[in-house]
């Protein structure tokens, strides 16, 4: 009966204690973490931004050569989603919910097993003569009684951000390279699937040494046309449907894509691209030297054994009007294959 008695008082303890701790230990969990890099916010930017970079030093993958991770969307651009699945690391997703170049990211991260659980993820970076401050940070919610799973996993996680920080270091400092690249950074050329998209446009075949001068005479129309006519703009791009060197002149179009079914506006024209696979590279830095991007791309489609099939893109998505450092201007350069 003593022993019963003991066994009885043990038993109570343990299921006090337990439920102590499901009342009493938080069920939010912040981790910051913080690292100075050797290189421009440029490269920095762009290793974080890109789900594709993020998979390279992120210390996740490294613990689970079984996960697969799929990026789905445009991969550094605002909605675009990274998700996985593996026996270690489990299955969930990262999302970006507000990009501001090359200063902030947010995400939402989503673990959908071995339980579920959500946290609000992000990036601030911070540049200063060539240097790049990067802190990353992140706050998780649990719900009782899995909060007491916050007893563990803060230092775990605070370790995992260090070792993925100091990947993140060593990654964006072997890219930073010596003259004769664009701005001290390689073009990097990748493969993707190019969606079918429509565009309002201004075309026209123009002096090459005219391009600029066409397409900032042009574009304040085609904006103002698109959004009388309710079309939503998007990204402004040049599209290059020939390039006459001999001539010194390019048939090619001011334009913005707009969404699919949209109607000509006075002046202006529909163009509507076939999906398509296609390489492209993200160039960072003044047009003066864009020419690197697509030489680049031009090798890469020649090494592969295929051809190029205009037209030519080039969709400048952080410009001068948004980024007086011209070393910050994001331009991607895609060329169609066959």
């Amino acid at each position: 009966m003593k022993a019963l008695k003991t066994l009885a008082w043990i038993i109570g303890i343990i299921l006090f204690i337990a439920l102590a701790l499901i009342f009493f230990v938080p069920t939010h969990i912040h981790v910051e973490r913080t690292v100075e890099i050797e290189a421009p916010v440029a490269i920095v930017w762009n290793d974080i931004v890109k789900f594709q970079k993020f998979n390279e030093w992120s210390p996740w993958k490294e613990m689970d050569s079984t996960a697969k991770f799929t990026i789905s969307g445009d991969d550094g651009s605002l909605g675009a989603t990274d998700s996985w699945k593996g026996s270690k690391i489990g299955e969930g997703k990262l999302q970006h919910l507000a990009l501001e170049p090359f200063k902030s990211v947010i995400q939402k991260l989503t673990f959908i097993t071995p339980f579920p659980a959500e946290s609000d993820v992000y990036f601030h970076l911070f540049e200063d003569a060539g240097k790049t401050r990067v802190v990353w940070g992140f706050d998780m919610y649990y719900k009782r009684p899995q909060n007491v799973m916050t007893l563990f996993m803060k230092g775990a996680m605070q370790s995992d951000f260090d070792q993925g920080l100091s990947n993140l270091k060593s990654m964006a400092e072997a890219e930073v390279k010596g003259p004769g690249t664009p701005n001290g950074i390689d073009v990097a050329v990748r493969e993707m699937d190019f969606p079918a998209t429509t565009y309002v446009a201004i075309r026209k075949i123009v002096p090459i040494s005219r391009i600029a001068d066409y397409y900032r005479s042009n574009l304040e129309r085609i904006y103002n046309a698109a959004q009388q006519a309710n079309l939503q703009p998007g990204v402004p791009c040049g599209i290059f449907f020939t390039w006459d060197v001999q001539q010194q002149q390019t048939d090619m179009a001011a334009a913005i894509p707009v969404p699919e079914g949209s109607k000509p506006t006075r002046g202006c024209e529909i163009i509507t691209l076939p999906a398509a696979q296609a390489a492209y590279a993200d160039y960072y830095g003044p047009y003066s030297k864009i020419a690197n991007a697509h030489v680049a791309i031009e090798k890469f489609i020649a090494d592969k054994g295929r051809k190029i099939e205009p037209p030519v893109i080039e969709m400048y998505v952080v410009d001068p009007d948004k980024e007086r450092d011209s070393s910050k201007w994001l331009t991607k350069v895609i060329y169609f294959m066959k």
